[in-house]
């Protein structure tokens, strides 16, 4: 009889246990990639590996049932893809939508339409239309804005191939029975295209299409179908093949220990190339050898079983854990976050999956109730409301600086005893130029004292925990905040403060995710090539822009963590810590300029954020050194004094620890980002009255 990787001329699967190991491996690379943890940079190479699997017995399955019975049932393929496949891919985004409803994912704006890209299994494509880069995802520390469905990337690539690859296939053996060619040679043919095709998508189309796009993933898939294909016809494969195993598992597992996260040979469209890891891999355990019986025991057989549902839910639940403030890189947070996916994902298995896979139904009824479920779940995605203060960024926010009005930067869920269900603030309009006054900025009613409907409130005290609201100016202050994440979240405490108060103040945010105002090196400590190059597109090019436009009064500047990691400017000087006095020379060197760009650009007054030191276990351990967040604060401080006539420092920091909320939780559940309600608390409590006083009457906040 022959065999093609397990499978007989009766078109069944002889079971092969060491393929259930592959799984488990991949699937663990991936967790612990996921995870975050340090030595585990390109854990994202599981899913190749995956790929690669799946190729091989997709097409060997299908390569022996026609072996044996001249045809292809392709609704009987559909119906056990269906049937394999939906069932627990449903159950994860109704969990997540539940999750939603209880107040988890509440910063995930995205999440309706991740949902239905999700059910139509086309998110990759979704991604490619605009949010972020793959490699955005974890070149950051937390996942406060990371969709708790991101995965279904990967899960979308394999369901396209799934759905094209049997058509594609009878064509193929169509076209190679009439030129008398093993079935092996067109299917070559083909993978060899793709292969050329991961690499010119990454120089044509750049680096998330070379991750993202079908056609540059599908050449990692396809090998694992050319090996499948190459092994028709032959009885076995040789003895001397055994000793690939070793070498191919530990080149994966050494590969994905050593490439980075967010660059590298995965970008560029050379993943192919680490496919053939996966297909010596795949080869070797074809015959009895040590990495075979290694991979075929009980621990690696279980997980390998349920590989599919521990991908799928584990990211929704580290996302979840890692936003309320878990250490998934701690002993204890792991072991947390792998013990909440096991026990979802073998309730899932046992209660949903496997008695449907084990049904015998109708191929049409498999299809009509497919469908029906596809149909209500994507109904209740669309239609039930977002539950919580979602942040709306437009589709490009994380590629690049988003200029947002406040009414454009939040959606707020309205008071009970309100008659609509929204706050509606009208958007910001100029003043007529007949109401200009000297501000330093064409078309602006003056801010002075004089210009207060009442008499100027005192200045604020050098620290006061709860600043009064000073009388409403003739006019809102205009005010736009410029930054990082950290500083979209603060903004959007500000614009809740100002729909509180439209008398006092309007407002704008201009920001990237890791946008600093470092704007030359390059950043040793993480991979942050893609934040240095849109700090120097927000700073040089949309701000200038953005303060034509909106003409502010006040320029709220703020970044948090990449101004400080470790950075090389010159290769004489090498890579500088922030201890090293040169270091703090390039810093203050970088904050005077754009303090001095925006002034120059007829803006009265900057005000510097200094950020509260974030409590977040860093991967990197220099990042987890307060001394260098205190020296950005000092390099903060000493800006504001050189030009205390224009610009002020807003010490958050010291507030946050004078009101006792430095390490609460509640407040900043990943060590970094402000909540919703938090950021709400400390426009209300602090940063709205200290920034229009600041305004108004030119006082310091130190």
């Amino acid at each position: 009889m022959i065999r093609l990787a397990g499978i007989s001329h009766e078109t069944t699967l002889t079971y092969q246990p060491a393929l259930d190991g592959v799984r488990a491996v991949a699937v663990a690379l991936v967790l612990l990639f996921h995870a975050g943890f340090v030595w585990m940079p390109a854990g994202y190479l599981g899913v190749s590996t995956f790929f690669t699997l799946s190729g091989f017995l997709i097409t060997g399955l299908l390569l022996g049932e026609h072996t044996s019975t001249g045809r292809v049932s392709l609704s009987r393929f559909y119906t056990r893809r269906a049937r394999r496949l939906v069932p627990a891919s449903i159950t994860c985004i109704a969990l997540v939508l539940m999750g939603r409803s209880l107040g988890l994912f509440g910063r995930v704006a995205s999440l309706k339409r991740d949902s239905v890209s999700a059910l139509l299994q086309v998110f990759n494509w979704s991604r490619l239309a605009g949010t972020t880069s793959y490699a955005d995802l974890f070149n950051t520390a937390h996942g406060s804005t990371t969709s708790p469905l991101e995965h279904y990337w990967s899960l979308s690539v394999e369901e396209q191939f799934y759905v094209l690859w049997p058509l594609a296939l009878l064509c193929l053996v169509a076209f190679a029975k009439r030129h008398r060619w093993p079935i092996a040679r067109p299917i070559a043919a083909v993978t060899i295209v793709f292969v050329a095709a991961a690499p010119l998508t990454a120089k044509w189309f750049g680096a998330d299409a070379a991750y993202w796009a079908t056609p540059a993933r599908f050449a990692e898939i396809l090998l694992g179908a050319t090996l499948a294909a190459w092994m028709t016809g032959r009885r076995s494969a040789p003895p001397w093949v055994r000793h690939l195993a070793p070498a191919a598992l530990g080149a994966i597992v050494w590969l994905a220990c050593t490439l980075p996260s967010g660059s590298g040979p995965a970008y560029e469209g050379f993943l192919p190339v680490f496919a053939l890891l996966s297909v010596a891999l795949i080869y070797a355990l074809q015959v009895p050898g040590a990495v075979r019986s290694l991979l075929s025991t009980r621990p690696f057989v279980a997980v390998g079983r349920i590989s599919y549902g521990l991908y799928l839910f584990h990211w929704p639940i580290f996302v979840a854990m890692r936003q309320n403030g878990w250490q998934l890189t701690s002993p204890s947070g792991f072991l947390a976050a792998l013990a909440a996916t096991v026990v979802v994902t073998v309730t899932s298995y046992v209660v949903i999956e496997l008695p449907i896979r084990i049904a015998v139904p109708r191929p049409s009824r498999t299809f009509v109730f497919a469908a029906v479920a596809m149909v209500m779940a994507t109904v209740v995605v669309v239609v039930v409301p977002a539950p919580i203060a979602l942040i709306h960024v437009d589709a490009a926010a994380f590629r690049q600086a988003s200029l947002r009005p406040a009414t454009q930067l939040i959606e707020l869920r309205a008071n009970p005893t309100a008659p609509t269900s929204t706050v509606a603030v009208a958007s910001m309009a100029p003043l007529p130029p007949s109401q200009s006054a000297a501000t330093g900025v064409d078309g602006d009613a003056s801010l002075s004292p004089s210009a207060v409907s009442d008499a100027a409130p005192d200045a604020v005290p050098p620290f006061d925990l709860s600043p009064a609201v000073p009388p409403a100016p003739s006019r809102p202050v205009r005010v736009l905040v410029v930054g990082d994440s950290t500083a979209l979240f603060v903004a959007h405490g500000l614009a809740v403060w100002s729909m509180n108060h439209p008398q006092h103040e309007q407002l704008s945010v201009l920001w990237c995710q890791g946008c600093g105002f470092v704007l030359d090196g390059t950043v040793t400590s993480f991979d942050a090539t893609s934040f240095v190059a849109h700090s120097k597109e927000i700073v040089g090019h949309d701000l200038p822009s953005s303060i034509a436009r909106v003409k502010p009064d006040v320029v709220i500047l703020m970044s948090t963590v990449d101004d400080v990691a470790n950075r090389e400017w010159t290769r004489q000087e090498g890579p500088l810590s922030a201890s090293d006095p040169r270091f703090r020379a390039h810093l203050l060197d970088a904050y005077r300029m754009v303090t001095s760009s925006v002034l120059k650009m007829g803006v009265a007054r900057v005000d510097w954020i200094i950020p509260p030191v974030p409590t977040l276990e860093w991967k990197e351990p220099e990042m987890r050194e307060r001394s260098r967040y205190e020296l950005q604060h000092d390099v903060i401080r000493q800006v504001a004094a050189e030009q205390s006539a224009h610009v002020a420092p807003i010490d958050v920091d010291q507030w946050m620890n004078r009101a006792g909320h430095a390490g609460d939780k509640s407040w900043r559940p990943d060590g970094v980002h402000f909540t919703e309600d938090s950021a709400a608390r400390l426009a209300e409590l602090y940063l709205g009255p200290v920034v229009v006083a600041g305004a108004i009457d030119g006082s310091s906040h130190t």
